[in-house]
């Protein structure tokens, strides 16, 4: 596979763009974090330009840029961001005027004048390649070990701090629908209280047991409130706390209208 395919290939990957957006972070707002590793690539390689990038399938997008004000994002040519950030490792170049890779791309050839540029990937703990850590200069210049080192540990910090929004993100989500489902119960609670009330107060005066019939092995003695019937045709008198539960626990099964008829009423017309 060529150089190009090879880069085509890992910008529209799916399971790569698939990690890209379980983070959520394209086009989200300014984050503080992302702008601190960005003036810190600037100052360790000496630049006046650092991004961290996030590749798009169609597009860079800068989660912090420092000295491009104003850009917000920048296309997917070869030779720069969309090619370093499928790398294994740093990815420098030293003059773009004359680097093979780079020659014909937008930024070296329009107003930027890009010269330099050296960049780590953001490498996610299972593997995909979401973009860079980024030092750019309109000057030529060399890179030092130590330099490519500490651009690496850079971008290791933006994965890093990619994995704990993710997982306050899932907290957040979880807490929100634990809170949802309570207040959900809570309202059918609320609902099957009034059921019951209004249901006892038109069975109170029909004829029935005295005792509750639901209480199983244990027979109940509380008194009998309300007449519970099903699907098949069973019914049973009981007192409001086993009512609550068959209905919460037993399936099609319900409280028995003001006439205490249903399917039997029917069969015997």
């Amino acid at each position: 596979m060529s150089i190009t395919a090879g880069r085509t290939a890992a910008l529209t990957d799916p399971a790569r763009l698939a990690a890209v957006r379980r983070y959520e972070i394209l086009d989200s707002p300014a984050d503080g974090q992302f702008d601190s590793v960005a003036a810190a690539a600037a100052a360790v390689c000496g630049t006046p330009i650092a991004t961290v990038s996030i590749v798009d399938a169609d597009r860079v997008w800068f989660a912090a840029a420092k000295g491009l004000n104003g850009v917000t994002q920048v296309g997917t040519e070869a030779g720069l961001c969309a090619s370093a950030f499928c790398a294994d490792g740093p990815y420098v170049v030293n003059d773009a005027a004359i680097d093979p890779r780079t020659l014909d791309h937008p930024l070296v050839r329009g107003e930027l004048g890009l010269r330099f540029y050296a960049a780590a990937p953001i490498i996610t703990r299972d593997g995909h390649h979401l973009g860079t850590v980024t030092a750019i200069d309109a000057m030529p210049r060399e890179l030092s070990e130590g330099q490519r080192a500490v651009l690496g540990h850079l971008a290791d910090q933006v994965a890093q701090h990619l994995e704990l929004r993710l997982a306050t993100i899932t907290a957040v989500r979880a807490e929100r629908q634990l809170r949802d489902d309570a207040e959900r119960r809570a309202a059918a609670a609320t609902e099957l209280a009034e059921r019951m009330r209004t249901a006892a107060a038109a069975h109170a005066t029909r004829p029935h047991p005295e005792n509750c019939q639901l209480g199983g092995a244990t027979p109940c003695t509380a008194p009998a409130e309300l007449k519970l019937a099903d699907s098949w045709g069973d019914s049973a008198w009981g007192c409001n706390n086993h009512i609550e539960e068959a209905i919460i626990n037993v399936r099609s099964v319900f409280i028995a209208d003001e006439e205490l008829g249903g399917l039997a009423a029917f069969l015997h017309r």
